[in-house]
């Protein structure tokens, strides 16, 4: 597998509030992205703050936790952990993030999800929106995931779901079975929202992950995205004889 990732600033804020995170190990790969929310500089702090703490929670579950319960242990500590903090600190009590993480082990995937981000499977050349977006467009108007149809709506931004909001949160869980030559792919809502479902394919069709970071990034900042963006792609080769390792290379 072939791993990696880039997040650029360049939104109407001063700070990045997106953030990524990955970590690899003999096992697999865990990666994860969340973008922020809040004013002050909140959402750069929520954004970071929470992939802290997620990183921190996977590195040290017990070992016992399958693989689904300790994406979803991580995530549901770094929400109760983002909540306090936003409680104690006057300036982030509106604070918040998005936070989207996907664990690659063996050939099995697993994402847990939060707000809308989004992972994306280019298989067979197709490519398939593998997460469902928490905002209220996606919710409240019917075939509005499409870019033609969010573009320039008053309530594109609006999060219903988010961590740092509620002491506990709803998260999305998937599991699935991988298959060789599988392009698993996250991106924040500034590539998305700037970018059509083609030509996202068109660049990863035609690119390895470290290209199609820049690619992803650079034609989002040339349709003069709004927001800040991230990009994370993990690229699936053969996949291995069961029990093989240190089958993928990882870059940032």
């Amino acid at each position: 597998m072939d791993y990696f990732e880039l997040t650029h600033g360049g939104g109407a804020h001063e700070d990045n509030e997106d953030a990524v995170w990955s970590w690899p190990s003999d096992e697999g790969l865990i990666f994860a992205v969340a973008d922020g929310i809040g004013a002050e500089g909140g959402g750069s702090v929520a954004s970071a703050f929470a992939l802290s703490v997620f990183g921190r929670e996977i590195i040290e579950a017990p070992p016992r936790l399958s693989l689904v319960n300790r994406l979803r242990r991580a995530v549901q500590v770094a929400n109760s952990e983002l909540y306090q903090k936003a409680l104690t600190v006057p300036d982030l009590r509106n604070m918040g993030t998005t936070l989207t993480a996907t664990a690659i082990v063996g050939t099995s995937l697993v994402t847990a999800h939060v707000g809308d981000c989004r992972l994306w499977l280019l298989r067979d050349k197709r490519l398939t929106q593998l997460t469902k977006d928490h905002t209220w467009v996606w919710a409240h108007l019917p075939g509005a995931d499409t870019l033609e149809r969010t573009r320039g709506h008053a309530r594109r931004y609006s999060l219903p779901r988010c961590l740092g909001h509620e002491l506990v949160v709803s998260i999305d869980m998937l599991s699935m079975e991988l298959h060789s030559w599988d392009v698993l792919v996250h991106t924040s809502d500034g590539v998305h929202t700037a970018l059509a479902e083609d030509d996202i394919q068109d660049v990863l069709e035609a690119h390895p992950p470290e290209a199609a970071c820049h690619a992803l990034v650079r034609r989002a900042r040339e349709e003069e995205s709004q927001d800040d963006v991230s990009v994370q792609i993990a690229a699936v080769g053969q996949l291995p004889e069961s029990g093989s390792r240190s089958w993928w290379r990882w870059g940032r």
